[in-house]
């Protein structure tokens, strides 16, 4: 049952995650815990605990998150788009963004102009275990009506696509799938792109059809993803998933 505590937590994130969507590149965890009347020490365990991941991580998607954008947007200096989202130091936004979209600033524009002549195939970078989890894959109706959707499921250390995945497999035409365990990324995260996705709805979907498993996953079991379109406060998906396929 929804009681009036909840609903007071729901508005006090819903507040300090609207702002940071609005202003991401000004913005410390400091001033989202003083917009919303909080310690930075409580909103930070507030926010860990409703959102998966600190305020200041979700701050940092945000910002690689535009920094793409801005990259696929126009062909501004990588140094220039560093300093539009809030880093001050060029070596420290290659190295975070490198660590979590996969592949270096100026190499992602490359690799849209790869994707648009040779979209990604199915690849798997999946390694053998005893235990297996067996997961099945629901589409909303209509999403991909030849079945033929390119779908990623992938192990996380944390339960939002923040940082490369441990592990993982592109599949297509198949509605359920066996994935070993991994240990240290027990989080189990899908994302779908129809076939006739352009490399900007790959690379930087505006809206992205995902799933997430509620729990961590440490056993064989039978689990199910329901992709659904991402809303807020879900932090953006960063990975460029094409970039692993050459991992």
């Amino acid at each position: 049952m929804t009681t009036l505590t909840s609903l007071a937590t729901e508005d006090v994130l819903a507040s300090a995650i609207d702002l940071a969507h609005r202003r991401p590149a000004e913005l410390s965890v400091t001033d989202l815990a003083d917009h919303v009347g909080y310690s930075p020490f409580h909103f930070s365990r507030l926010f860990t605990q409703q959102v998966g991941i600190g305020p200041g991580q979700y701050l940092t998607a945000l910002r690689i998150d535009r920094a793409k954008r801005l990259l696929l947007a126009d062909t501004e200096p990588v140094i220039d788009v560093a300093t539009a989202v809030g880093f001050d130091s060029l070596s420290s936004f290659t190295r975070r963004f490198r660590a979590t979209v996969g592949v270096p600033p100026a190499r992602l524009r490359r690799l849209a102009d790869h994707i648009s002549d040779q979209p990604p195939t199915p690849f798997s970078l999946l390694s053998p275990g005893q235990s297996t989890v067996r997961a099945g894959l629901e589409l909303p109706e209509g999403f991909s009506p030849r079945g033929d959707a390119s779908i990623w499921v992938g192990w996380y250390p944390h339960p939002a696509p923040i940082g490369l995945p441990r592990s993982g497999v592109l599949v297509s035409g198949t509605a359920s799938l066996q994935l070993p365990l991994c240990p240290g990324a027990p989080f189990l995260l899908g994302f779908a792109v129809p076939v006739h996705a352009d490399p900007l709805d790959q690379l930087v979907p505006s809206a992205p059809m995902v799933a997430v498993h509620p729990a961590a996953i440490t056993r064989s079991e039978d689990v199910t993803l329901r992709f659904a379109a991402s809303l807020s406060p879900r932090p953006p998906l960063l990975t460029a998933l094409p970039s692993l396929c050459s991992r």
